[in-house]
């Protein structure tokens, strides 16, 4: 089965895209699996200010709103 998508679909997914985007360029909660520090940064890069590279990170706008 072959699916089409028309140009406003095409336009909406990209819009969607854009701003998960944006959205993962500000908000990645990071936890240090060495001390335990927990914080939000805007870099998958980041590193823990007890020099530890071992950082587990999750985009924050994945956390539902309570």
């Amino acid at each position: 089965m072959s699916e089409s998508f028309s140009e406003q679909d095409i336009s909406e997914f990209g819009e969607w895209r854009q701003k998960i985007e944006e959205a993962n360029r500000n908000n990645i909660f990071c936890h240090c699996c060495t001390c335990g520090a927990q914080w939000v940064d805007s870099s998958f890069e980041a590193v823990c200010s007890c020099g530890s590279s071992q950082v587990e990170r999750i985009s924050c706008w994945q956390f539902p709103d309570d």
